[in-house]
């Protein structure tokens, strides 16, 4: 099997071309009064870090789908569908057991009515809600969510000015 170093697995005995392409990822911005909720993770990667609820995309699963599954999996939450708001996406690199995945993650806003109490425990060590100009950007588990919370609050703070 040769790798072209990038995405590109050729068998040379049979020529048969693999494409390992980026998966799927979502996450979501919850949004409780004027707080956003975080989760402290429980498993590796990143764990004992912070991060926003959501996970991979299944096979036959639409990014809404998954992602409204992740909330109620991880934090307890039912969102209203028709209130999740797509954000944006951003590349990442998902490391795991030495397998490196990379990843498109998709990102959508949602506001909550409370602080979730019922959360996974396997999954997640703590849910905390925190105040946008106070999260510590650099606990945060993976380079999308920063990028993602980053441009979340530089809107909020464009909006706030308006």
């Amino acid at each position: 099997m040769l790798f072209d170093g990038f995405k590109k697995f050729r068998c040379s005995a049979c020529s048969f071309t693999y494409y390992h392409n980026v998966a799927a990822g979502v996450g979501a911005i919850l949004e409780c009064g004027e707080k956003i909720l975080l989760i402290e993770r429980g498993k590796d990667p990143g764990k004992g870090k912070l991060d926003l609820p959501g996970g991979f995309v299944d096979p036959e699963e639409s990014a809404e789908e998954a992602l409204l599954r992740e909330i109620r999996e991880e934090v307890g939450v039912g969102v209203n569908a028709a209130m999740l708001k797509y954000f944006g996406s951003y590349p990442n690199a998902y490391e795991y057991k030495g397998v490196v995945y990379q990843t498109c993650d998709l990102f959508f806003y949602s506001r909550i009515d409370a602080h979730p109490t019922d959360f996974d425990r396997r999954e997640v060590q703590a849910v905390s809600l925190v105040s946008p100009a106070e999260i510590p950007s650099d606990r945060i588990a993976f380079p999308s969510v920063r990028a993602c919370l980053r441009r979340f609050l530089e809107n909020r703070k464009r909006r706030d000015t308006e």
